[in-house]
């Protein structure tokens, strides 16, 4: 596996020097934030973040959009989200899964979803792309059930999850998640805070949970993707909150 560093995880910066202190730090890649990182993502932009990139000598291996299957404005987004994609050389687009949680949801927006997360599955796969799906609360991947069954029905093999260790599960239980869907996950997030439920952000190695049992489990699956840091701990310096985090996820992960 490789390691990346989110653009959201600094703000405040600007993209291109986000990328620079990622590459500065010996980070492998960087997941492009797809809001104020890269706006409307007009062919200007996306070519400074991709020179940036290839300065930086970091990959672009996901494009962190904000499209949301099952949304109103899906097919308005649908073809921009994938231009910006391609303009950055991406090799995933992040989708969200619905607006409603699993076992809360109702049929007509599942169905909805399905079909919507399929059919952007088809388009990436006609541009060589593929897709990962946040896992994320108030989404119909709130759960691992939801999200097994999710990938499940869209049965493409360029769909598949972007995990993440979510902060309300006991340590146990994300172990027996993480056993379950890392045969289904294409990329993974990571952040930390010290204690179950907390909202105070920590280092990588401070976190309540065995992260590097939990990056074993991926490794053990077969995992190939990115494990990028997408949040760091804010009460210390940038450059050394992600140097330490990284320093920490070359260990974890060997």
């Amino acid at each position: 596996m490789q390691i990346g560093l989110c653009t959201i995880s600094n703000r405040a910066a600007s993209v291109e020097s986000v990328i620079r202190d990622a590459g500065d730090a010996g980070y492998d890649g960087v997941e492009v934030w797809g809001k104020d990182h890269v706006g409307d993502g007009n062919p200007e932009t996306c070519r400074s973040i991709r020179d940036a990139a290839r300065a930086a000598s970091v990959e672009i291996p996901v494009y962190g959009s904000y499209l949301r299957v099952g949304a109103p404005d899906f097919d308005d987004l649908l073809e921009r989200e994938f231009e910006i994609a391609r303009r950055l050389e991406a090799d995933l687009i992040r989708v969200w899964a619905g607006s409603q949680e699993y076992g809360d949801h109702d049929d007509e927006h599942w169905d909805r979803a399905v079909e919507d997360l399929s059919r952007a599955s088809r388009h990436a796969a006609d541009r060589d792309l593929g897709v990962t799906v946040e896992k994320h609360a108030n989404t119909l991947t709130n759960d691992g059930e939801g999200a097994r069954r999710l990938v499940e029905a869209v049965d493409r093999e360029n769909c598949r999850l972007n995990w993440q260790p979510a902060f309300s599960m006991a340590p146990d239980v994300l172990v027996e998640e993480a056993k379950d869907l890392a045969p289904i996950s294409n990329n993974v997030h990571v952040q930390a805070v010290p204690e179950r439920g907390s909202r105070d952000r920590c280092p990588l190695e401070a976190a309540f949970f065995d992260l590097e049992r939990l990056l074993g489990i991926f490794k053990n699956a077969g995992f190939s993707g990115f494990v990028n840091v997408e949040f760091v701990d804010g009460d210390r310096p940038y450059r050394t909150a992600i140097e330490a985090d990284l320093e920490y996820l070359r260990g974890a992960s060997s």
